[in-house]
């Protein structure tokens, strides 16, 4: 995975951080601490409320050692 930050997706996205900073009930000053990481350096949780924020969703598929595969999305209750 490229070194991507949730910076670069925010300013690809044109959003304001303060936009992003009131979505996630935060300070501008936590929105820049969170955007320094790569995004796989974020907590999952975290990372999908920041994607919402930027008009963005988070999926996730996991495959299990007997290969079943789970798919996580947004709207998801597991």
């Amino acid at each position: 995975m490229k070194d991507l930050t949730l910076g670069q997706i925010r300013r690809q996205n044109r959003v304001k951080q303060e936009v992003v900073a009131m979505a996630l009930c935060v300070t501008a000053s936590g929105v820049s601490k969170l955007e320094a990481k790569r995004i796989q350096d974020v907590p999952l949780q975290r990372a999908a409320a920041y994607l919402a924020a930027v008009g963005g969703q988070m999926k996730v598929e996991l495959t299990l050692p007997d290969g079943v595969t789970l798919s996580l999305g947004e709207g998801d209750t597991a």
